[in-house]
């Protein structure tokens, strides 16, 4: 019975040492495929940039491929979500939220720091035409955007900031393009001054869809 219990004291322990691991590996992860991509990484690439040992790195993750797909749905997605609407939820009216946003993550951003372009971007252009796998991550990814965006707008229409008229599904899908279209103009023209022209493209367009 004693050495039952001593067993159960030590599973939550070995969990969160290889809640940790992971953590470690897709942190490093993250950066090397954000700035390389994920067909310019390697697996040793990866590892050398963590206190794991290859195999430990196994363990977590037998594939390339497995530690890609953890990247788009452990990280990728609620990063995405935490930055572009979980802040929303503080804007009475979303709509200035959305603006305000794009203003200060992508207007201020460093021009170093946008030559990457958009992660979730990055990996659709690069990954889902070729990977069946990561397309449907990733295409999940985007639609769990675009609910949470339908969501503020939704909220926004409630409180009278949008024309009964307007289909917020729509809009919400347009939205979400919009920012990735603006982070692959940035990234490919390498020209912030670019952002206002796109920043006041959009904002009229939210003129045209105040009630």
């Amino acid at each position: 019975m004693e050495k039952g219990k001593k067993a159960a004291k030590a599973t939550p322990k070995k969990t969160r040492n290889l809640e940790k691991s992971r953590k470690e590996i897709l942190d490093a992860a993250f950066w090397e495929v954000f700035t390389r991509g994920f067909q310019g990484v390697s697996i040793d690439d990866i590892v050398k940039k963590t206190s794991m040992t290859k195999g430990a790195f196994y363990h977590q993750f037998p594939t390339k491929l497995d530690l890609g797909y953890a990247l788009v749905d452990e990280v990728i997605k609620p990063m995405t979500y935490a930055r572009w609407i979980d802040p929303l939820k503080t804007y009475e009216n979303p709509l200035e939220g959305i603006l305000l946003q794009l203003k200060n993550l992508i207007g201020k951003a460093d021009p170093q720091e946008l030559r990457y372009g958009c992660p979730l971007n990055n990996l659709v252009q690069e990954m889902a035409p070729v990977d069946a796998g990561f397309k449907e991550r990733l295409q999940d990814a985007l639609n769990y955007w675009i609910d949470g965006m339908d969501q503020e707008l939704k909220r926004a229409k409630k409180a009278g900031y949008l024309r009964e008229d307007i289909n917020t599904r729509q809009v919400a899908h347009f939205v979400v393009m919009a920012h990735e279209g603006f982070y692959g103009m940035l990234k490919g023209l390498e020209d912030p001054k670019a952002f206002n022209a796109l920043y006041d493209s959009l904002k009229r367009y939210f003129e045209i869809l105040k009630a």
